[in-house]
C-alpha cells in the first residue's frame, strides 16, 4: 500500500512539474487576487458606431453593397471593408474574387442559423452585456444569444490542436485599458462582417482593447492579425455607449425557412447549382 502511495506521489509531482518553465498554463504574473477588470465596465452596452463602406461588394444581382443597392448609397457594412481591402495580399484578393466581391452570398453560414462569427458580434448594433466572474469577464451578447468567457485568471491560451468557432479568449489590464486576445479561431467565411463576405482564417488572432472615455462611453479599438489574408494588422475603433434598454435573452432561427430565404431572394451564379429549384416560390 505505501509503495502504491509512493508511485502516485511521485507522478503527481511529475505532473505538477510539466506545468512549470515554458509548460506552464498559467501566466503567473497574470493571477489577480481579485478581477482586474474595473467595475465602470460591468453592465450593458450598446454599439454606437455608424455603418461603415462595403468597398467593392456587389450583391447577387451586381448592385452595390449598400442599403439601396447604389453606388454611394447608405453604408451597410459593419467593418470599413474600403479600407480593409488595401491590406488584402494576394490571397485575399484571390478570395475576394471567388466570393464574387461578396456576391455568392450563399456562402455565409448564417442562412443555416450558425451563430453570428467573432467579427460580425462584436461590431454590430445588438446590445451586450458585461459581467464579473471569479475566472475572468463574461460577455453575452443578443446577437446569436453568445455568452463569451474572457479568462482573466493568469491562464494561457490551449495548444494548436485545439479550436473553436468563436476562438479561446483571454484577458488583462493594460493601465486603464482591458485588453483581450483571441486565439485558436477556425476559418470563418464571414470574418469581419456577414455582408462582405471577406473571409478570416484558422491563422487569425484578434485583440480588443476596450477604455473607458467617461462613465458611459467605451471606445473599443479591435486588431486583426491575419498572415494568410493579410499584409499586415488592421484595427477598427468603434464606441460602446451604455444602456438601460433590457436585454432580449433569445435568439429563434429555423434552417429551412433560412435557406428557403436565401434562393428566393438571391441570384445564383452557378448555373449547375440545383439547390435554388428546391425553395422556388410557385407561381400564381
Amino acid at each position: 500500500m505505501n509503495t502504491a502511495r509512493a508511485l502516485i506521489c511521485a507522478a503527481l509531482l511529475v505532473g505538477l512539474s510539466a506545468t512549470g518553465s515554458s509548460g506552464q498554463i498559467f501566466n503567473l504574473d497574470r493571477i489577480p487576487t481579485i478581477s482586474p477588470v474595473p467595475n465602470e465596465m460591468v453592465g450593458t452596452w450598446d454599439w454606437a458606431t455608424p455603418r461603415q463602406s462595403c468597398g467593392t461588394t456587389k450583391d447577387s444581382y451586381g448592385q452595390a453593397g449598400t442599403f439601396d443597392g447604389k453606388e454611394g448609397g447608405r453604408a451597410l457594412c459593419q467593418w470599413p471593408i474600403d479600407q480593409l481591402e488595401k491590406l488584402m495580399n494576394g490571397r485575399g484578393r484571390a478570395w475576394r474574387q471567388f466570393t464574387l466581391n461578396g456576391a455568392d452570398d450563399a456562402i455565409s453560414p448564417r442562412w443555416t442559423c450558425v451563430a453570428a462569427g467573432l467579427g460580425t458580434v462584436l461590431t454590430e448594433g445588438y446590445l451586450r452585456a458585461f459581467y464579473k466572474r471569479p475566472e475572468g469577464v463574461m460577455m453575452h451578447f443578443d446577437q446569436s444569444n453568445w455568452l463569451r468567457t474572457v479568462y482573466t485568471d493568469g491562464r494561457k491560451h490551449p495548444p494548436a490542436t485545439e479550436a473553436y468557432y468563436h476562438g479561446h479568449a483571454i484577458g488583462w489590464m493594460e493601465g486603464k485599458t482591458f485588453v483581450v486576445e483571441t486565439t485558436n479561431l477556425t476559418w470563418d467565411p464571414d470574418g469581419y462582417d456577414d455582408h462582405s463576405h471577406i473571409a478570416r482564417s484558422h491563422m487569425a488572432t484578434f485583440v480588443e482593447r476596450y477604455t473607458m472615455k467617461d462613465k458611459d462611453t467605451m471606445e473599443l479599438a479591435i486588431t486583426v492579425t491575419d498572415p494568410l489574408f493579410l499584409k499586415e494588422p488592421f484595427t477598427f475603433v468603434g464606441t460602446l455607449k451604455r444602456t438601460t434598454e433590457p436585454m432580449v435573452g433569445i435568439w429563434d432561427c429555423d434552417p429551412e425557412v433560412g435557406i428557403a430565404e436565401l434562393y428566393q431572394t438571391m441570384q445564383s451564379p452557378y448555373p449547375d447549382d440545383t439547390t435554388p429549384a428546391k425553395y422556388k416560390e410557385p407561381t400564381r
